[in-house]
Parts: C-alpha cells; structure tokens; sequence
C-alpha cells in the first residue's frame, strides 16, 4: 500500500500495490497459466494492471488526483508484500499430501484424473519454504522503476545517495530479499555502484502481529476468538466445498480436510 501527502493540503492517497484481492479475466495467452485466473489473493501485478503485460515498467498517471493543481508531493510512504515466492513449509508440506491423495486414491477413467496422475510431478521441496524466485526478484525491480517513474521527484537518485529514502524489512527472507531487490533495481537504473544503501530490520514494526502482546493473548492464544472460524469449518457450506473437491478428484470424502480446502484456495485464517 502506498500513501502520500501534498503541500497546501492534508492529503492521502492510497494505492493497493500487493497482493490484491480480485478475480480476473484472462485473454488467451500461451505464456499466462489459465489457472492464473483463480489465484485470487495471490494475484500478480499483471493480472491487476493488465497494461503490464505490454509493458512491465509502464505507469498509470491518472490514479494520482492531487486536491488542487498547486499541489504537488512532498513525502511518500509504501509498504510493500514480498515478490512472488516459493510456497512455505507448511503449504508445501499439505500439497505433498494433495499430491500424494491424488496418485493413490484417485479413481475413475475421467481424461483429467489420468492427466494429473500421469503428468503431475512433486517438485517442491520442503526447503524452498517461501523463498523468492526469480519472478518475485523482478517483481521488486521492476516496482521500484515504476514508482521512480511516478514520483521523480521524491525517488531519485539523488534523493537516495542523499539518504533521504530508508528502507526497513521484516527478518523473513523473503522480505528482506524483495528489500534488497527494490534497493537493486534502483541502483541498476542509475548505474549506481560506488555506494551501498543499509536496511533496516525491524519486526515489531514488520511483523506487529507476532510481536503485539494483545494480539498474540486475546487472539492467537484464544480458542474462543476462533469459535466463529471453527463453526464455519463444521458447517454445510464447507461440508459442500469438501464434497465437491472429492468429487473432481473422484476420492473419499474424508481425505479432503481443512488444510487442503485452504491450500486450493478459501481463506480460513483469522488474520
């Protein structure tokens, strides 16, 4: 999410730049996955600002309606998700399960099922455990471009030699790569290689939810704070969700639990 402010004017903005929730509509093209359509929260840049997939470092001026025509922008936040990574352990860990359902306890002759069975090879590994891939390297480059070519005045390289931009991560890798990525695509724009630019991490800041004694008491280590979650779980619409997933995988009922309905896409987390 990213915010700035105006002179002559108390004056926000906000712009979702992460991880959007949104369902889209894919043209056929070879390169872009169908099942790109269904990635909802996992959404990328392209499938939100389709003008991208044209033009990666392309930008969209019209989203910036400063209050009056003597404004203009003098201070920029953005807080930034991670580029596109490796699943975690834990979802690795629930897919290797999936995979494993699938190859033995599949049955019928449907074209699909022989496909999967076929064709599907397990190739996470539980030490991937959320790292940046390339693609999620480029994503932050290619965002720190996009945003020096939004706002020139404020993310230039002068502003950065100066120490004027700071930059503060999480400890997760992932995060604290996609820094280091957003860091690298403005270095690499400016040709910049006499000097390095520190980050910070800072996870009480990053990481509030792990680290807020209220949240981790009254939510995290209280059952009752998800009796509204675990009602839903147990109840007729998830029941349908998990007859309709066991049905497409022509397997038992039983074998489809929670995790797995969250793993194919529901969110059932709190937070």
């Amino acid at each position: 999410m990213l915010a700035f402010h105006w002179t002559s004017a108390v004056f926000y903005f906000f712009i979702i730049l992460c991880c959007l929730l949104t369902y889209v509509s894919l043209e056929d093209d070879p390169k872009i996955p169908r099942i790109a359509e269904y990635f909802n929260t996992k959404g990328r840049y392209e499938e939100v600002n389709k003008y991208l997939r044209d033009d990666i470092l392309a930008i969209n001026r019209s989203i910036l309606h400063p209050p009056s025509a003597n404004c203009r922008e003098i201070y920029l936040t953005a807080i930034i998700r991670h580029g596109t990574r490796y699943p975690t352990t834990k979802s690795i860990k629930e897919i290797q399960q999936l995979y494993s359902i699938v190859l033995h306890n599949a049955s019928g002759e449907k074209s699909r099922l022989r496909e999967i069975k076929s064709q599907w090879t397990m190739w996470y590994t539980e030490d991937m455990d959320g790292r940046l891939v390339q693609k999620g390297v480029s994503d932050l480059k290619h965002l720190a471009i996009r945003l020096s070519k939004l706002f020139p005045s404020l993310v230039s390289e002068e502003k950065l030699r100066g120490g004027f931009i700071q930059f503060i991560t999480s400890s997760k890798h992932r995060c604290v790569n996609s820094t280091l990525s957003f860091k690298a695509g403005l270095t690499e724009l400016w040709d910049i290689k006499d000097q390095d630019f520190d980050h910070a991490v800072n996870d009480s800041l990053m990481r509030f939810f792990d680290k807020c004694p209220r949240i981790v008491q009254e939510v995290d280590n209280n059952s009752s704070a998800m009796a509204e979650v675990n009602e839903f779980k147990q109840g007729p619409e998830m029941r349908r969700v998990q007859e309709k997933i066991a049905d497409r995988l022509s397997v038992p009922c039983s074998l489809i639990t929670h995790g797995l309905i969250s793993l194919l896409g529901l969110p059932l987390k709190s937070h």
